[in-house]
């Protein structure tokens, strides 16, 4: 899976496609209409989240391959973004804009039923589980300059992993993400 990219420089398209190991097979999922981003493979890899730009509003999506059934995921108020599967494949993270803060919250792909995990007057997103599913590693401006942190699954208190200096205030310089090879937390700057 991968986003594709063509078209001239002011009129780009982004799609969601898929193609073989090999290069062929290419099949597009999305038809270019939407912006679309960050997509991850459920843990099955027969669904996909990501976030599209589908009638101007950000919004996080499931996509069934299979089926090649969308459906949003939850109708939320403000943005939705940096969406990622719980280990089990059952409930989705991502963060959910309220004003000017950024919020954590995981949403049961049964029940539809949303949990929120963080409540701070801060930026927190880009979300990732622990292969064992016990705890979530997610980047914060909470203490200033974006840095990643960890908390349990359930929510609660945080702790931040590193301190980086950082000149910029500018957010998304850092991404946390967990490497299934190695299974640690890997911090790109």
């Amino acid at each position: 899976m991968f986003l594709d990219e063509n078209g001239p420089k002011d009129r780009r398209i982004k799609r969601l496609a898929m193609m073989d190991h090999d290069g062929g097979g290419l099949r597009y999922l999305t038809n270019g209409s939407d912006l679309v981003l960050s997509p991850r493979f459920s843990p099955s890899t027969q669904e996909i989240t990501y976030m599209s730009y589908s009638q101007g509003k950000p919004r996080v999506y499931l996509f069934n391959i299979e089926t090649q059934q969308r459906e949003i995921v939850g109708n939320f108020p403000g943005m939705t973004f940096s969406p990622r599967f719980t280990p089990d494949g059952q409930r989705v993270i991502m963060s959910l804009q309220q004003g000017a803060n950024a919020n954590l919250f995981v949403m049961d792909l049964r029940s539809k039923a949303t949990t929120r995990l963080t409540d701070t007057a801060a930026i927190d997103t880009a979300p990732c589980y622990s292969p064992d599913g016990s705890r979530i590693c997610f980047e914060s401006d909470r203490d200033g300059p974006p840095q990643i942190y960890i908390m349990s699954v359930g929510g609660g208190s945080a702790r931040r992993l590193r301190s980086t200096p950082q000149k910029s205030s500018a957010f998304h310089h850092h991404r946390a993400s967990r490497s299934p090879v190695v299974k640690r937390y890997n911090y790109l700057a």
